[in-house]
């Protein structure tokens, strides 16, 4: 019989999920940021391999109808879970299959623009790595890029005989019969006990506390496919970019917007050793070493282009920005690779409260500004936008042309979401598609729940929407937790919710509106 999965674990679904820097937006903008072309945005073809439970691919293909997308995932729970969504939604633009990558690689495809990869390196052996790279070499397109995330070392070093005891406890001492969420408590416990022992490895490698810690409170299923794969290895950067050479793919920027900014990203001490590298890969290798840098999200392109200064800038400035949090949220203290960087007021201020105040704003807009043009300018405004996308606060839209197409598509995928969650399933689709940035907006269970009921009955005050939430929550086994304690009766409930609802109606709802996901 054959071995399928080939050692990837499809005794349990993996979690749903959205990556927003697999957008083809966010990557044009990465790539824009780190002074390159990409590919384009109005027409394009996407591919997606080992999409997992397809939310995050489903969404993209909703909130991007000009776009031809595809993936495959052999498990074909995924596939057909993925396939499902699509079919709710209506979305024709979706191609979706279980085959294994070298199965897909021999289908009639198109030539893609994108080609995306989530975390999936590090869990497949050489085998099928190599399949990756024949298909990327077949099938991306000449200036189309690949995004790819992976464990890497030096950061995953400690934490290798942490994995090695997960993986081996459920191979060697749990029963084939027990659950896998069993089996994981097990080897969880084993490790706890381990962790409190003077002289074992875990106690003597402080580094592994919060790791150890942080395992402890995620969702099992992740957990799983995180570190009981058959295959599992994190590499250097340096491995990385032999193993896509052959696919003549060249490294071109990481996919953070944020890491193109090094005053922000290093000491001032590893930037002084990095100064003294000329060899780009190796910088990349030494500030990994510098920063211990666990985990990469790269973009490879296959003939990159760079572009002239002036073409930089006109690009950054031409691109339309949306303030995608709220603008008491937006700190200006950022977290980075060294800690925290402070942001400067009379910079960031101005850019952040007209952003809030007028909608999304081109960079020619905001110039016009007094604030901005007078305070800023354009050099440092170009800066400020750059790090305010790779700091989460703001997000680049798509072109006005393609919003409208994306629209109903959005709707419809929203809808979905909305509808699967009121009724008690797939809690987890925790994002939705926005028309206007072509990308996907977080949106928690009760939000969602508010958004649900205000369509079901447009015209009820907050009572009314509150008390029909709490009897959606009630319906589904659900309760509300404050201060760790669970609230009792239907009364107090409701109460909460009220609060909570008058909360997100004066914080929330304007950026759900300005995103265009709620009317």
């Amino acid at each position: 019989m054959s071995d399928w999965n080939e050692g990837y674990i499809t005794d349990v679904t993996y979690t749903y999920g959205f990556y927003k820097e697999t957008s083809p937006a966010a990557i044009r903008f990465a790539l824009l940021a780190a002074g390159h072309d990409a590919p384009p945005i109005d027409k394009f073809s996407y591919c997606e391999l080992g999409y997992g439970q397809g939310a995050g691919l489903n969404l993209l293909t909703a909130a991007n109808p000009q776009g031809d997308f595809w993936g495959t995932d052999f498990n074909p729970a995924h596939a057909s879970g993925a396939r499902k969504l699509a079919d709710d939604a209506g979305l024709a633009n979706l191609h979706v299959f279980d085959d294994s990558f070298d199965e897909f690689g021999r289908r009639e495809l198109p030539q893609f623009d994108y080609i995306t990869l989530h975390g999936i390196w590090s869990w497949v052996g050489a085998e099928v790595a190599q399949q990756i790279v024949d298909f990327i070499r077949r099938h991306l397109k000449v200036g189309g890029v690949v995004y790819i995330s992976y464990n890497t070392l030096p950061g995953w070093t400690h934490a290798l005989p942490m994995r090695g005891l997960l993986s081996q406890y459920v191979e060697y001492q749990s029963s084939p019969a027990d659950s896998m969420h069993a089996r994981l408590e097990g080897a969880l416990k084993l490790l706890d006990d381990l962790n409190e022992i003077a002289g074992s490895y875990f106690k003597g490698t402080p580094q592994l506390a919060d790791r150890i810690k942080a395992l402890k409170g995620q969702n099992r299923n992740y957990l799983a496919h995180e570190y009981l794969n058959r295959h599992w290895q994190p590499v250097f950067f340096s491995q990385m970019v032999d193993a896509l050479a052959a696919a003549k793919l060249t490294f071109t920027a990481h996919a953070n917007p944020l890491n193109c900014i090094d005053a922000i990203n290093h000491t001032k001490e590893l930037q002084q050793v990095l100064d003294r590298i000329s060899n780009p890969i190796f910088k990349e290798v030494v500030r990994d070493l510098g920063i211990n840098q666990g985990f990469r999200r790269d973009l490879f392109v296959r003939g990159p282009r760079r572009l002239s200064r002036a073409d930089h800038a006109a690009g950054l400035l031409e691109t339309r920005y949306a303030l995608v949090t709220e603008r008491a949220a937006c700190s200006l203290s950022v977290k980075t690779n060294v800690g925290e960087a402070a942001l400067q007021p009379p910079v960031y201020e101005p850019i952040l409260d007209h952003l809030a105040a007028g909608g999304p704003l081109t960079g020619h807009e905001l110039l016009k500004v007094p604030a901005v043009a007078q305070q800023v300018g354009v050099s440092r405004l170009l800066q400020a936008l750059v790090v305010l996308v790779g700091a989460g606060y703001v997000q680049p839209c798509v072109p006005a042309p393609v919003q409208k197409a994306a629209r109903a598509g959005s709707a419809r995928f929203n809808q979905v979401v909305m509808s699967r969650t009121a009724r008690g399933g797939d809690a987890e689709l925790n994002f939705m598609a926005s028309p206007r940035l072509g990308s996907g907006v977080a949106a928690p269970r009760l939000p969602q729940l508010f958004m649900h009921a205000m369509q079901q009955q447009p015209k009820a005050d907050a009572p009314a929407i509150a008390s029909a939430v709490w009897a959606l929550l009630r319906a589904s086994g659900q309760g509300l937790v404050k201060d760790g304690k669970t609230i009792e009766g239907d009364q107090a409930s409701v109460q909460e919710i009220t609060e909570r609802l008058a909360e997100w109606t004066k914080s929330h709802q304007p950026i759900m509106r300005q995103l265009e996901l709620v009317p």
